[in-house]
């Protein structure tokens, strides 16, 4: 029969049962050795004479089994624990006796004890499990097997070696501990933390790959063949001296096909970036899981972690036994659980007023207007840019056809906020941040490609090379909030094209080729070029951002500092009233009146969003799709005229998940023809500026996709054959030094000017960029020379023009 061990990896000690072999335990799979288990003696209890062997005083005559250095009488707990599986009561019923019958109908193996109802059911036996979980877990799992087998498997059984068979199968059962009372920090762990159960929040950062660890050594006697099973101790192995049969010392050897083996995993927690004290650094913390927690959480994965805070000495060096006086600290892991898991806990737990309160906000009329006033009410009017964002929050509804070969669609909405400076788009970015329940908040100037992604290290322990996950990676399903995103590297902007529309990272580095999750939606605000947006100009000149990722976005809005007076005045009114009111509720009610709508506070908000994007999933309706069909029809028809694209079926692709998070907002399931209509209204608002062509004033899609319009790349055709017929016409101009290329530009624009009903251009130096091209074509072509500074060159005729 194999041996028994706790999930958790503590240490386990001999314990007695009623079922023949459940006394059977291995040793801990840990570095720390608890208390031993002792008889601490008996006393009378007419005389109440102590035995010489006792420390204490006992009121019994039996000799009770109790831990050395601790008040646990193991047979009291055994009773306590077995009353409080029997005996308590939630939602009417049974609670552990029903999960207990679940796991026998589910061959699943692990019992999760919530902490509150032990707490709340036996306040003693809570503090002995939070102050001595290495003597009280083992302790509990026994009670567990023992109650498994007697209420659910011994009725199966038909004959005795069916008994034993059951027998054996009850000891796969396993203890989790969940929901602790009190919840800490990274940063607050200390000292008096160890060697007691503790429940710490953090994210993943770093998972290793999965080691076989010893938890039971067979030794053989290579001259009897007699065999010994030892136990580790303290992470070592002691061989046996002499043999037990035959007395020969030294001829036992290590039987590794024998041994017994666990899965063993380092993983590295870091504490959540929203509670980090604002000057300092992150912090982090070591977990070791076992068994069944192992590949249980990846990168990224924002958990609550319950375990044994351990201290580990550390060797000097690796050849001698001479210790350092400082430990290392990590968490023994008992039990994980996810952030996404606990918050659909706590909609579920929810009270009916709470679900009643929500219900009535979607319900009303002007419910959409509520939740645009809601985001960021600080920030007076940009309407626009707060519906945008405000359907990123939401997001649409995901879309799995991998079954079908169809593959997965992205939901998640990107938005880029582009325009000058001082118009409060970092603002916007933190305020999407703060209602994000996942998410990362970074800068570009700070961020490098592999800070985004995921970068190879080497870890300082085993030395192994390991992947870390970078800001994109660890954002999963949540949104990466990306300021300064024009100040980004080349690297950093090309690593973005798989992360925003695939939402993977593929990854190829030192012999490790794996593809991690990047399920985020990207917030990005970038300023222009030269700090004040050129209207004149498109937005990939203006940002200098390859238009591959530009097209990748959803919405694009133009963030402009206009001037008007009206507007000035009733801004510099706005920002005087932030400062005048104290308090920060009078400031909302005066916002309510002026704008005669009610604004929702932020915790309303926050539990708004989330009860939305857990339980509203809106699917299209015929009408909808009708009016889907007809939008992106008229959108591509626009540009039929003047033969440009004026959308694409990525722009469809924004209108479905556009319409979905309109859905999301109201808690509608279906989604009507009203939400798409206001999804092109949406899409028609950000694009009508940001894919403005400066040329024809029309709207060109290729602007976004290819970073150049229709109407540019006629020009620069155009101006081609313009080039050619003017250098053949004066072709002894060219000869020699050439001509200089202001003065050339200045040529070609009185020629496009006098062939035009618009007469002289009055800026001689327009169409430069344009013209720039058309000459360097050329010059690949051999008509031309152009000496001297790429930008500026002199203009020589080439060998062709002087054929």
């Amino acid at each position: 029969m194999p041996p028994k061990t706790s999930q958790s990896g503590l240490m386990s000690v001999d314990q007695r049962s009623e079922i023949g072999d459940f006394s059977r335990h291995t040793p801990a799979r840990s570095l720390i050795q608890p208390r031993n288990r002792q008889i601490l003696g008996t006393v009378s209890r007419r005389t109440g004479t102590q035995s010489q062997h006792s420390p204490t005083r006992m009121t019994v005559e039996t000799q009770d089994a109790v831990y050395w250095g601790t008040n646990i009488d193991e047979k009291a707990v055994e009773k306590q624990f077995d009353r409080f599986l029997k005996e308590y009561r939630c939602g009417g019923m049974e609670y552990y006796i029903n999960q207990l019958n679940q796991l026998n109908e589910t061959d699943q193996y692990i019992l999760n004890i919530d902490g509150r109802h032990l707490l709340e059911f036996n306040n003693h036996l809570y503090q002995q499990l939070q102050h001595y979980p290495a003597e009280i877990i083992p302790i509990f799992d026994t009670v567990a097997q023992r109650v498994f087998y007697d209420d659910f498997l011994s009725l199966k059984a038909r004959n005795e070696q069916e008994r034993e068979e059951y027998r054996l199968y009850a000891q796969r059962l396993l203890i989790g501990i969940i929901n602790l009372e009190r919840n800490v920090q990274v940063r607050e762990l200390n000292p008096k933390d160890i060697n007691k159960l503790i429940s710490v929040t953090g994210i993943v950062i770093r998972c290793s790959e999965l080691y076989p660890d010893m938890k039971q050594a067979t030794f053989k006697c290579t001259k009897c063949g007699h065999k010994i099973g030892v136990n580790i101790e303290r992470g070592r192995v002691e061989e046996p001296i002499s043999c037990q049969r035959c007395r020969d010392k030294g001829s036992y050897e290590l039987i590794h096909n024998l041994c017994q083996f666990t899965d063993k995993q380092f993983v590295k927690l870091q504490e959540q970036p929203e509670t980090v004290p604002e000057g300092y650094t992150p912090q982090t913390v070591n977990l070791v899981p076992y068994d069944n927690n192992v590949d249980d959480v990846k990168p990224g994965d924002r958990i609550i972690v319950i375990g044994v805070y351990r201290a580990a000495p550390i060797r000097q060096t690796k050849n001698r036994r001479v210790l350092k006086s400082i430990y290392n600290t990590f968490i023994d892991v008992i039990s994980y659980q996810k952030e996404t898991k606990v918050e659909q806990e706590k909609n579920k737990n929810i009270t009916e007023e709470q679900k009643q309160k929500l219900m009535y906000l979607s319900q009303q009329p002007n419910i959409y207007d509520s939740l645009v006033k809601s985001i960021a009410p600080s920030i007076w009017e940009m309407d626009d840019v707060k519906k945008g964002v405000l359907c990123q929050l939401f997001g649409g509804t995901n879309k799995e056809f991998s079954q079908a070969g169809k593959g997965r669609f992205r939901a998640d909405i990107n938005v880029l906020l582009v325009g000058d400076p001082s118009t409060s788009k970092s603002q916007i970015l933190q305020c999407v941040h703060s209602l994000s329940s996942r998410g990362i908040y970074t800068s570009g100037k700070g961020s490098s490609a592999v800070g985004l992604t995921v970068y190879v290290s080497r870890d300082p322990e085993t030395r192994e090379i390991i992947l870390e996950s970078g800001a994109l990676v660890l954002s999963d399903m949540g949104i990466c909030c990306i300021d300064e995103f024009d100040k980004m590297d080349q690297n950093a902007k090309t690593i973005l094209h798989e992360a925003m529309e695939q939402q993977t990272i593929s990854v190829a580095k030192a012999g490790i080729v794996s593809q991690l999750n990047a399920r985020t939606a990207v917030l990005a605000a970038a300023n222009p070029l030269k700090s004040r947006y050129d209207v004149k100009q498109s937005v990939v000149q203006n940002i200098n951002m390859p238009p591959t990722i530009l097209s990748r976005f959803d919405l694009i809005y133009l963030v402009l500092d206009e001037f008007n007076e009206k507007r000035d005045e009733m801004l510099a009114y706005h920002i005087l009233n932030m400062y005048s009111l104290k308090d920060k509720q009078d400031y909302l009610n005066q916002m309510e009146e002026e704008g005669n709508t009610e604004i929702i506070d932020r915790e309303t908000l926050y539990s708004y969003i989330c009860y939305a994007k857990q339980n509203i999933f809106p699917r299209l309706t015929e009408d909808a799709q009708n009016e889907l069909i007809q939008a992106y029809v008229k959108m591509r028809s626009a540009g039929n005229s003047s033969n440009t694209i004026t959308a694409t079926p990525r722009q469809l692709e924004s209108l479905i998940r556009l319409s979905e998070a309109l859905a999301k907002m109201q808690f509608n399931q279906r989604v009507e023809k009203y939400h798409v209509q206001e999804a092109v209204k949406l899409m028609e608002t950000a694009m009508k500026k940001a894919a403005l062509d400066p040329i024809t004033g029309k709207i060109d899609m290729d602007l976004l996709a290819t970073g150049r319009s229709n109407a540019s790349r006629e020009l620069v055709s155009k101006l081609i054959v313009e080039i050619t017929n003017l250098i053949k016409a004066n072709l002894s101009d060219y000869r020699g030094q050439g001509v200089r290329f202001f003065d050339f530009v200045e040529q070609i624009n009185t020629l496009i000017s006098a062939q035009t009903s618009e007469g002289m251009i009055n800026d001689k130096r327009q169409h430069q960029k344009e013209i720039l091209e058309a000459l360097h074509l050329l010059e690949e072509q051999g008509f031309v020379q152009l000496p001297g500074d790429r930008n500026k060159p002199k203009i020589k005729a080439g060998i062709k023009a002087l054929q």
